[in-house]
C-alpha cells in the first residue's frame, strides 16, 4: 500500500472531515469503558445492527464499519464519542427511526465504546482473534489494484526494492493488519533520556510557525488544543503554546493507508494480500 503526504492544517482538516487522530506520547489507545460499552451494546442492538450487524462488519443492508474513517478516529481520541457525536447531529439513518441529532451525548459515547471494542477485537493481540486463511484473493487482481486504482505504486514506486522478500518476513494476517491499520511506531519516539530518534521515515513530522519569529519544525511527539510537542533534529525538545497567529501543519507519510479506510473493499484487501504474499 502506498504511504502518501498529506498535510492538514490547525485542528479542523480539509473539506469537513473528522480531525486526525491524536498521537498519545506514549502510543497507547484509550481504554474502553466497560459500563459504557454495555450500555452501547444495548442501543446498537436498537439502532444499529439491522444494517451495520452485531459486530459492526455490515450485512445484506449496510457496510461493515470497523475500517470507516469515524470509527477509527473516534477510537483513538482521548474521549470516546469526540468524533462519532458530531456525525450523528449530522444526521443518519437509525432502524427504528429514531433521529440520530436526538442521541445524548452520553448515547454517543456509550456507542463509540462499543465500537472502539469491536475494532479491538479484530486486532492480533486480542484474545478473540482468531488466524483463518485469508489468502482467498486474486493476486493478479491485487497487482492490477495496486498499480492502478488503489494508487499504491505512486508512492512504492520500485517495489521489488522496497517490497521484496515481505511475503518472506510477515505472514498474511500481519501484512493484512499492517496494510489497513499502519502506524506503529510511527510518531518518533525517541531514545530514553530525551537523545535524539533513530530516522523514521513513518514517523508523523509538524511545522509550527509563530505569529512572528522562524518556523519550528521537527517529529510531532504529542498534540493538544493548547500545545504541541516536537523533538527537532538535534534531539532538542521543544513544547508551543497555541495561540492567535500560530499555525500547526502535520505531515504523516502514511495517510494514503488512512484514507484507504473508506474506498477499499472486503475483495480488494484479499486480493492485496494475495498479490503481496507473493513477493518472496
Amino acid at each position: 500500500m502506498a504511504p502518501g503526504h498529506a498535510q492538514e492544517q490547525g485542528r479542523g482538516g480539509r473539506g469537513g472531515a473528522p480531525p486526525p487522530p491524536p498521537p498519545s506520547i506514549l502510543g497507547r489507545l484509550p481504554p474502553v469503558d466497560e459500563a459504557a460499552h454495555d450500555r452501547g451494546r444495548a442501543i446498537w442492538a436498537s439502532e444499529c445492527i439491522t444494517c451495520h450487524g452485531s459486530q459492526a462488519r455490515g450485512s445484506e443492508t449496510g457496510p461493515n464499519i470497523i475500517r470507516s474513517r469515524t470509527v477509527n478516529y473516534d477510537r483513538f481520541a482521548e474521549r470516546a464519542g469526540t468524533v462519532l457525536g458530531p456525525f450523528l447531529k449530522v444526521g443518519h439513518a437509525t432502524q427504528s427511526g429514531k433521529p440520530s441529532a436526538s442521541f445524548t451525548d452520553e448515547e454517543a459515547v456509550a456507542l463509540a465504546n462499543f465500537l472502539r471494542q469491536r475494532v479491538n477485537d479484530t486486532m492480533r493481540q486480542s484474545p478473540l482473534f482468531t488466524v483463518s486463511d485469508i489468502l482467498v484473493g486474486d493476486p493478479k487482481a491485487g497487482e492490477a489494484y495496486f498499480k492502478g486504482d488503489g494508487g499504491c505504486a505512486r508512492c512504492h514506486t520500485d517495489t521489488e526494492r522496497r517490497l521484496a522478500g515481505i511475503g518472506t518476513r510477515l505472514e498474511p494476517v500481519d501484512l493484512q493488519q499492517r496494510m489497513l491499520f499502519p502506524g506503529g511506531g510511527g510518531r518518533g519516539r525517541g531514545a530514553r533520556g530525551g537523545g535524539p530518534a533513530a530516522p523514521n521515515p513513518n514517523a508523523i513530522t509538524v511545522t509550527v510557525t509563530p505569529a512572528s519569529g522562524a518556523p519550528i519544525s521537527g517529529v510531532l511527539i504529542e498534540e493538544s488544543d493548547f500545545y504541541v510537542t516536537l523533538r527537532q533534529s538535534d534531539g532538542t525538545i521543544r513544547v508551543v503554546r497555541r495561540g492567535p497567529g500560530i499555525t500547526v501543519i502535520r505531515n504523516n507519510p502514511l495517510q494514503a493507508h488512512i484514507d484507504l479506510l473508506d474506498n477499499i473493499t472486503d475483495k480488494q484487501i484479499h486480493d492485496l494480500v494475495a498479490y503481496l504474499a507473493r513477493m518472496k
